[in-house]
């Protein structure tokens, strides 16, 4: 009975809860993946990210009363505190996480206008890198939410603006719009954005945000938050295990093309067990000549099927399915992606496609543990047509492989307290010739560059030598081992240290050249 009158406190709460989502980089998430698959939460949680807080204040609920006739083990509980505060202030009786400035709005019940303060620092062997930043939001208020992050941070080494690659639209530091303030510093508004509740259970936003879709822990081959955040409008309708999202993002230009992506993506949850997911995305870019194309794509409430199918293929259309299935402790998913595949002999372009599968164990004991396989073909996210390639500000929008590549990974995580936790991982990756480069190399051309004939049929590829007409070993293939640990001792204070050890055979491309490698990594967040 208690269990019950719990479930259904939580729907009221998530009813009322916030629409501010949770930004898709944080590690609330894989608390709620442990939580999940441990079986402490009973509903689906979507497999698209981000979720709202109203959607996680039901999760926390159910995981609370699980709890009470459980007996979590130290990872489940530490994840549990953590989500609590994370979330007491749209919970009863919890201690919260208050911000560094929270003014009430007038005549709004308790809603509140908040400024709160964050920093970030990283160190590796190679660069250092250190931020400050503030969130400026608003909670309290169940029908509108304003979110906005800045961030300013600055590099050591510095960021030489001359050492940057350029695309048509200019030049960027890596991962960002622009360049780096005199080589030494920037400042970031990712993500800002507006959201509105609408009858029938329909969200409405408009702003910049960070999305991801489908499962995977190294990054959706679908779409993921690799490149910068998109400039979008999106409609996002929810009812009991059915989840649409539409969305059209204005995309970084080519030349003097304007580029934007159309993406809508349906989910469905069957028994508490299963989610199935199914996407479709356009990129597409227009002139004066091609009037007719823009509507239907932009329009989130036109199937971008019947557009692409009613315009004569003029645009990169891109196609994912996924699924989740949820065993006892065990969750198995998988994705499989599609950025051109032929179904006929004509092969005008060979097939581009993204695989990826893993599973994940979580019992009730101090230990978890992931395998993870990704495979991405080469050419995939990088059009023969340069202008509809599936990238922004150079930065692909998929997974963080890039093209022509694959990784398998392994993670082993021992958390013997709540403030504590050592993790083990390993991959094995591999990058073949069109990985590497800029995007000349990591698109198509038809037939043959002046260097190389391309060999098509190989995974990975090679380069071919026109003379000799031999292939090429260019094919780095890199084994890493890489332990570590991660501390909380405060609730607002993270901190985490990696030693990766590796070795790599044709080191970055490089024929013949074996390489070893220590790679030193530390980070620490305060109140991300």
């Amino acid at each position: 009975m208690r269990i019950g009158l719990l479930l259904a406190a939580a729907v009221a709460l998530a009813t009322a809860a916030s629409l501010e989502g949770v930004p898709t980089d944080s590690r609330l998430y894989d608390d709620f993946d442990l939580l999940k698959t441990s079986g402490l939460i009973h509903s689906m949680p979507a497999t698209s990210k981000p979720w709202t807080r109203g959607e996680c204040v039901q999760l926390v609920q159910e995981a609370l009363a699980s709890a009470e006739v459980a007996r979590p083990a130290p990872a489940q509980r530490a994840a549990l505190k953590r989500l609590e505060y994370e979330f007491g202030s749209e919970l009863p009786a919890l201690p919260a996480r208050r911000p560094a400035i929270s003014i009430p709005i007038p005549d709004l019940g308790d809603a509140q206008a908040r400024c709160d303060l964050f920093s970030r620092a990283t160190a590796t062997r190679d660069q250092q890198r250190l931020s400050l930043g503030a969130v400026l939001n608003n909670r309290g208020s169940r029908d509108f939410a304003f979110y906005e992050r800045f961030e300013l941070t600055a590099y050591r080494p510095e960021i030489l603006e001359e050492t940057l690659p350029s695309d048509s639209s200019g030049r960027h530091a890596p991962g960002m719009r622009g360049l780096v303030w005199r080589n030494l510093a920037t400042l970031e508004t990712d993500p800002a954005y507006l959201a509105f509740r609408l009858p029938m259970a329909v969200r409405l936003e408009l702003g910049r945000d960070r999305f991801v879709w489908g499962p995977g822990c190294t990054g959706s081959v679908m779409l993921d938050d690799t490149a910068p955040g998109l400039d979008h409008v999106q409609l996002c309708a929810s009812y009991r295990n059915f989840k649409f999202l539409s969305f059209t993002s204005y995309l970084s230009r080519w030349n003097t093309k304007p580029r934007f992506l159309s993406a809508q993506r349906l989910e469905v949850s069957l028994f508490n067990r299963v989610t199935l997911g199914g996407a479709m995305m356009a990129v597409a870019s227009w002139d004066e000549l091609q009037p007719t194309q823009l509507g239907g794509l932009i329009n989130p409430l036109i199937p971008i099927y019947l557009t692409v199918s009613n315009d004569g293929h003029g645009e990169n259309l891109l196609v994912g399915l996924d699924a989740v299935v949820y065993l006892p402790r065990t969750k198995v998913y998988g994705q499989f992606f599609m950025d051109n595949y032929e179904f006929n002999e004509l092969l005008n372009a060979p097939n581009a496609v993204g695989l990826q599968g893993g599973a994940y164990w979580a019992p009730n004991l101090p230990v978890e543990a992931r395998l993870e396989y990704t495979r991405i073909t080469a050419f995939t996210y990088y059009h023969r047509i340069h202008s509809l390639m599936y990238e922004n500000f150079l930065a692909t929008m998929g997974h963080p492989l890039g093209p022509d590549a694959d990784q398998l990974f392994a993670t082993v995580n021992v958390t013997p307290n709540g403030w504590f936790k050592v993790n083990v991982g390993a991959d094995y990756t591999r990058r073949g010739f069109h990985n590497r480069g800029d995007y000349l190399r990591k698109s198509f051309k038809v037939p043959q560059d002046q260097l190389y004939l391309r060999q098509h049929n190989e995974f990975p590829t090679r380069g071919w030598d026109t003379l000799s007409g031999v292939a090429i070993e260019e094919v780095d293939k890199t084994l890493r081992f890489a332990p570590g640990v991660e501390i909380r001792a405060l609730r607002d204070l993270f901190v985490s240290l990696s030693i990766g050890l590796w070795h790599s055979q044709n080191y970055q491309g490089t024929i013949g050249l074996d390489k070893n490698g220590v790679d030193l990594a530390f980070k620490v967040e305060y109140r991300y």
